[in-house]
């Protein structure tokens, strides 16, 4: 037991004296944290299974870590209110753009469509009701046309064969009074001789 405790303290001012050598090199330079890692470790001692670190080594790259953990803490806080508010204006945009689309969708019915009798209908409806009111209208047209020209030529028949008539009804007219003539010229030659 002595003699561990002989070996400790000889291994003890051992290392203090080593370690007072080594006090010119600091770990105050900027490092990154794994540089000042194997800075430490390099220049600690060894004790049988572990390594022996400079109290004030230890605290230094203690703060330092500590202080490189809240950087990148602040930064990562700060990343994340950036995202956050990118988050917030590209919802703002897409309920813009969504409104955008929306008014562009009306306008564009708007523009495609066009009231016909008090009914709005889009230019392909009002193009295909125009041209069946077109083809009904010509129809209806061609019907009449027809239905006039039948007529007519029944007119022109009924007039051509009313003229006969009448020639013919003056004919019998004629015949008929020069046959009353006759009778009544007889008749009052008859009378005539009757007195």
């Amino acid at each position: 037991m002595k003699q561990l405790l002989v070996l400790a303290i000889i291994s003890f001012s051992f290392l203090t004296g080593y370690s007072q050598e080594s006090t010119e090199q600091t770990i105050d330079t900027p490092k990154s944290i794994k540089a000042q890692f194997e800075f430490i470790y390099g220049k600690s001692g060894n004790y049988t299974q572990y390594k022996v670190v400079k109290q004030e080594w230890f605290t230094k790259l203690k703060k330092q870590t500590l202080d490189s953990l809240k950087n990148v803490e602040d930064e990562l806080k700060k990343a994340e209110l950036k995202i956050t508010e990118q988050q917030l204006v590209i919802q703002k945009s897409e309920k813009k753009l969504q409104q955008v689309n929306e008014e562009l969708v009306s306008i564009t019915d708007e523009k495609d469509s066009m009231p016909f009798l008090g009914i709005n209908t889009t230019k392909k409806s009002f193009s295909t009701i125009f041209w069946v009111i077109v083809a009904l209208l010509l129809s209806l047209l061609g019907f009449f046309i027809f239905k006039f020209n039948s007529s007519n030529a029944i007119t022109k028949e009924a007039q051509s064969n009313l003229k006969d008539l009448e020639v013919e009804f003056e004919d019998h007219r004629r015949r008929a009074l020069e046959r009353e003539q006759k009778v009544m010229r007889k008749l009052q030659d008859e009378l005539n001789k009757k007195k």
